[in-house]
């Protein structure tokens, strides 16, 4: 999906999200989360089952993959990616961008950022995600980290 068209969903979903914290406080937003996070597992559990098992893939699939954007909606370096771990950090998110000019970070983070750790335990219960910061909360990169959990190597 191209950025204009990706642009207007996000405008309108957030018009919605908004209009239902008004009226019902974060709590809604808690529950869109999670509706989404649970839709977004069913994706890559279905998925993972015909991928490599490599880290990298949970990152690949889940920036692009499930949300169906191109790749130009991030800028990231990959820092490492072996058969154990993918490390990248992500430098430029237009999801960021978008969220901040409209004032909700907030609302950004718990439909995007928040879902990355559900969906890295939906892709492999051998891998965890570590994450210390994100652009969505006004840091200057996502530092994700995808590894495979030592107890399973």
């Amino acid at each position: 999906m191209n950025w204009n068209a990706e642009r207007h969903h996000l405008t309108e979903q957030l018009e919605i999200l908004k209009k239902l914290k008004e009226r019902f406080g974060e709590e809604a937003i808690e529950i869109a989360s999670q509706a989404r996070l649970e839709v977004h597992k069913t994706w890559i559990r279905q998925w993972s089952q015909n991928a490599s098992g490599r880290p990298s893939d949970i990152f690949n699939h889940s920036a692009f993959g499930v949300t169906s954007a191109d790749e130009s909606l991030l800028e990231y370096e990959v820092l490492e990616d072996t058969e154990e771990k993918f490390e990248v950090h992500i430098t430029n998110c237009k999801y960021a961008e978008f969220y901040i000019a409209q004032g909700e970070p907030e609302i950004g983070y718990a439909m995007h950022c928040a879902l990355d750790f559900g969906e890295a335990a939906a892709f492999s219960p051998d891998m965890i995600l570590k994450r210390t910061k994100t652009l969505m909360q006004g840091d200057n990169c996502c530092n994700h980290c995808y590894e495979r959990l030592p107890s399973r190597r």
